[in-house]
């Protein structure tokens, strides 16, 4: 082994602490954090886990994705972690974990609203937008009840050899050439960790940017937004109209407005998640500061909404978030690195956290399989940042965009097109077509989706956007999107993704084989 992992388990006195060994240190005891010390103890690693909190806890963040799911899936078999397949898909969760909560994601439901005015919309629906994610409940996405997920998590890399402790308040980072030592408290007694490597889990702001004192980094084309979230009971029902490609609530719900969007997520265990991002002038307007009050006046705008919500009762308070989005100057240093969740937040709109931590978790996986060279940590610096500015840029533009919901729905088809796509290519083992997140850096589809994203924000050249926007996805459209014959309504066709086999470099019977591979025919 590398002379960067100490190999040491052993407890010592220091002081009047008690001091902790291991080879890797992991700050942040969230699905993250979890899951990235399950994969170190898989790669043979000695493995902390500090969480400053305990389990169970409120967590935000609850949405997965066709990709997260599989990026799952592939960890779960590269580093022999069963235990993870099931939260692959509802049907899997409900059979082996009924007991965690869960959500129904079938799709991506959006409804666009004009403040004060009841929801209405016409015959080519063109005040909604549906995306099927899956054909069935049973190979569906979810959404992840984060109190009782995290607590698995948590549980299961301690099944694994991993040594927890909650409820432990670091103090003090201190870098050495021999390793890191952190320094805390632990219910109130002194506690000290040496380690190879840290890993930094620990969310928006993290533990480390603050103890290290690090600059923040700039999100580009993002305004500055707020958020203001709860979870709530006693939620009622949005209707589904006749035909859709799947009961609109059974997916992640999201209602726009000219300057924000509010998000809907229903769990099976009678909470529903509940929230809203906005712009900081729209945020001030409505004084979500002030919480429920500001939740009450937003509603007051959304009366069909307002109608939906009315009896819901809020479980344990709101919270406001001054500021959602956030990027970190630095993520790694000699003997540590944040994963994408703690390097930075763009915004929840499209889902796009849990892909990019299971794609940061891959990474690190690969670097700590030895000792990580400055070169490997550079490079997964700039790729991360690289990833969470594709992001800010795609999401800067459709927050320039939610008073236009035609260029808003265009702009989505953007993401849809390159995730159904990148999940595609790594389904049938080429993940070489799409090795970047959103497909950043593909030579071609990377510079040109970031030319939409500006012109969006500076509102130029409109009527140009639309056409632009079907020619750029169109070699990377396996899931026939930007049909206006659809009417904003696309369910799973594999018609569609049939004819798509040249785009994928695949013949007819190689998608066929892998869609039955993946119970998805």
């Amino acid at each position: 082994m590398h002379s960067l992992w100490s190999r040491c388990s052993f407890l010592l006195t220091w002081l009047d602490g008690v001091e902790h060994q291991a080879d890797i240190a992991i700050v942040g005891a969230g699905f993250g954090g979890a899951i990235m010390a399950m994969v170190a103890r898989r790669l043979g690693h000695s493995v902390i886990l500090i969480e400053r909190g305990s389990h169970p806890r409120f967590a935000i963040g609850e949405s997965s994705t066709p990709l997260a799911n599989l990026l799952m899936q592939q960890l779960a078999e590269e580093y022999d972690l069963p235990q993870l397949l099931p939260f692959r898909r509802w049907g899997e969760w409900q059979r082996e974990h009924p007991e965690i909560g869960c959500g129904l994601k079938r799709g991506f439901s959006f409804f666009y609203h004009t403040l004060g005015q009841a929801f209405s919309d016409d015959e080519q629906r063109r005040n909604q937008l549906l995306v099927a994610a899956s054909p069935r409940d049973d190979v569906a996405d979810t959404h992840w009840f984060r109190a009782d997920f995290d607590e698995h998590l948590g549980c299961e890399a301690q099944r694994l050899g991993v040594a927890y402790f909650d409820q432990t308040e670091l103090t003090s980072f201190e870098e050495e050439a021999s390793g890191v030592t952190l320094r805390g408290r632990r219910n109130g007694e002194l506690v000290l960790f040496r380690a190879g490597f840290v890993v930094d889990a620990s969310g928006q702001r993290s533990w480390l940017h603050s103890a290290l004192g690090l600059g923040d980094g700039k999100l580009p084309l993002m305004p500055a937004t707020s958020g203001l979230f709860a979870h709530f009971r006693n939620v009622g029902a949005w209707p589904s109209a006749t035909g859709s490609p799947y009961p609109v609530e059974e997916a992640a719900v999201h209602h726009v407005f000219d300057g924000g969007w509010v998000w809907v997520l229903k769990f099976n265990n009678g909470i529903t998640s509940a929230g809203v991002a906005a712009t900081r002038q729209r945020a001030d307007e409505l004084g979500l500061a002030e919480g429920e009050a500001g939740w009450q006046r937003l509603l007051a705008k959304l009366p069909s909404l307002a109608k939906q919500f009315t009896g819901a009762e809020p479980v344990g308070g709101f919270v406001f978030s001054p500021e959602l989005s956030f990027c970190s100057e630095q993520i790694t240093g000699a003997r540590w690195a944040m994963l994408p969740s703690a390097a930075g937040f763009v915004d929840p709109l499209l889902s796009n956290g849990f892909t990019l931590t299971l794609l940061g978790i891959q990474r690190l996986a690969r670097l700590l399989g030895s000792e990580p060279t400055a070169a490997a940590l550079a490079d997964y610096e700039l790729q991360t940042i690289a990833e969470l500015e594709q992001v800010s840029q795609l999401i800067g533009a459709l927050y320039a965009s939610m008073d236009d919901f035609e260029l808003f729905t265009a702009i989505t088809q953007i993401n849809f097109a390159a995730v159904s796509y990148s999940e595609t290519v790594h389904r049938l083992d080429k993940p070489e077509l799409a090795n970047s997140f959103l497909l950043c850096d593909h030579l071609e589809f990377g510079p040109a989706s970031r030319e939409i994203f500006e012109s969006a924000v500076r509102l130029s050249c409109r009527d140009e956007l639309l056409p632009r926007i079907r020619e750029i996805i169109k070699p990377f459209n396996v899931a026939g999107l930007a049909d206006s014959a659809k009417r904003n309504w696309y369910p799973v066709a594999v018609d569609d993704l049939f004819a798509s086999a040249a785009k994928l470099g695949s013949s007819e019977d190689e998608i066929r084989e892998m869609l039955l591979r993946e119970q998805l025919l």
